[in-house]
């Protein structure tokens, strides 16, 4: 993902937990929050309870490589905090793209066709 489209800051990660809704999968939690910019921003977290440090990062590498998949398909003006969960780990690449669109398609984030072009 290219890195003006990424959350970093650790208060816009703060302000999209605090002010965001969230939704759950088996294999992560997406937290949408709108924002003022007029793009989507992804943020991605992996914490202990997932794994080592090589284990998080694979986790990490997952949700961006799915983001990417699906980021020209989400609405404009959203901010969001992929969040994973340890059972990703033991699964592969399409079973976590399919996962993340499941939760956009739930959080109303996926543009429709009309929209797209």
């Amino acid at each position: 993902m290219e890195r003006r489209i990424r959350l970093r800051r650790s208060v816009d990660f703060e302000r999209v937990r605090q002010e965001g809704r969230a939704w759950s999968h088996p294999l992560l939690v997406l937290v949408a929050a709108p924002n003022p910019v007029g793009m989507v921003r992804i943020g991605v977290v992996a914490g202990r309870r997932v794994g080592t440090a090589v284990a998080r990062n694979r986790a990490r590498r997952l949700l961006r490589e799915a983001a990417r998949h699906l980021y020209p398909r989400l609405t404009p003006g959203w901010d969001l905090v992929l969040i994973a969960r340890p059972p990703i780990l033991t699964v592969k690449e399409p079973q976590v793209e399919a996962a993340l669109e499941q939760l956009a398609r739930e959080a109303r984030l996926l543009q429709t066709q009309e929209e797209t072009g």
